[in-house]
């Protein structure tokens, strides 16, 4: 396996060099056309600073093959243009002063535009990159989701089969299958929801909605990953309502408590409370767990990031927490992490802005 591995290192390699080398020569023979183009030209007419000519194979060289083969061009337009058109012919001296400073800044403005070009090309790889992953990722989620859907339905039944709830070997293994399957259903969601993020971005469709019951609909959707976990939730009675994608927010939300119970020990409690903020109702999920260091706190809301704590500890893909900040931010809210530090427990918060006129709303809807 290493030698096939190797082999596929030094064939990328050597494809590299062969496109490199490919763009090289491409930008030799375009200096060299518009050399003989411009040779031409000066049969009849005067041609001067022709320099600035001799970007266009500069260009299409950085664009095609990057830094190397854009120098290849830059230094051979140089030498082009020094030689054929400028006093003495044929000479690659060059005494006037102007021509000199022409060439000066055809280095820099090639230098700069060379530059900016590569950086386009490698954004457009990466782009594509993107793409060809995300799609990859969208595939193989739908295709793995069906049977998954199967697992989790058997397991079920299995587990409540009078056969198997009386059987204590077995009712375990039915149970664990189950919840295995639920797990792995959860992160292929996420991968669905994170391609689907990039891909196709988040269109809310707000609502007038309580907070609590966001509150109440999050708990119980992660109420099995609670069950070891002792659950303190408190909502004030005073919250007024808020205009958000109901669905988006309980999923956020849910992925702030499943982070919680997954990065504390099994009796150690969670607190979920909803209370009025400044112009805003603030959810927040307490938890006495790993906690955060200071390095984690900015990063934690990254695509992919996990921590080096618990990369080995804890199973994850690093897009929980990626997920319920893009959620929240395309209602309108803000997400903020705060931790007194390793293992002293972490808080996650959600803001949701309040409307003017949300108060208003609420009364008029009591009224009816």
């Amino acid at each position: 396996m290493l030698s096939a591995l190797q082999g596929r290192r030094t064939k990328r390699d050597d494809n590299a060099l062969n496109e490199s080398l490919f763009a090289v020569g491409i930008s030799l023979v375009l200096v060299a056309l518009l050399t003989a183009a411009l040779a031409a030209a000066s049969l009849f007419a005067d041609v001067e600073h022709v320099s600035s000519i001799y970007l266009i194979p500069v260009l299409v060289a950085a664009i095609r093959g990057g830094v190397a083969p854009a120098v290849a061009a830059a230094v051979a337009g140089i030498g082009a243009a020094a030689f054929f058109f400028y006093p003495p012919i044929f000479d690659f001296r060059v005494q006037s002063t102007v021509q000199i400073i022409d060439l000066v800044l055809f280095v820099f403005v090639a230098v700069v535009t060379g530059r900016l070009a590569t950086n386009v090309r490698r954004a457009k790889l990466r782009e594509q990159a993107d793409t060809l992953r995300e799609a990859l990722i969208g595939s193989v989620s739908h295709e793995l989701r069906t049977p998954l859907a199967s697992i989790i339905g058997s397991a079920s039944v299995l587990a409540q089969s009078p056969q198997i709830a009386g059987d204590d070997r077995l009712l375990p293994l039915a149970t664990g299958l189950r919840e295995e399957a639920e797990r792995l259903n959860e992160h292929i969601q996420n991968l669905l929801d994170a391609t689907r993020i990039s891909s196709e971005g988040i269109r809310p469709h707000p609502e007038w909605i309580d907070p609590g019951d966001i509150v109440n609909a999050a708990v119980e959707r992660k109420r099995r990953l609670l069950e070891d976990h002792p659950l303190q939730v408190g909502v004030a009675d005073d919250l007024p309502l808020i205009q958000v994608d109901a669905t988006l927010i309980e999923k956020a939300l849910s992925q702030l408590i499943e982070n919680a119970a997954k990065y504390s020990l099994p009796g150690s409690p969670i607190e979920i409370t909803a209370a009025p903020a400044a112009r805003a109702v603030e959810i927040t999920v307490r938890d006495r767990g790993a906690g955060l260091t200071a390095d984690e706190q900015p990063r934690v809301w990254e695509r992919f990031y996990r921590s080096p704590r618990h990369s080995d500890k804890v199973a994850g893909s690093g897009l929980g927490l990626w997920i319920a900040r893009a959620l929240v931010v395309a209602c309108g809210g803000e997400v903020e992490a705060s931790s007194e530090g390793a293992g002293r427990g972490a808080t996650f918060s959600l803001r949701l802005p309040v409307q003017h006129y949300a108060e208003s709303a609420r009364m008029g809807a009591f009224d009816e």
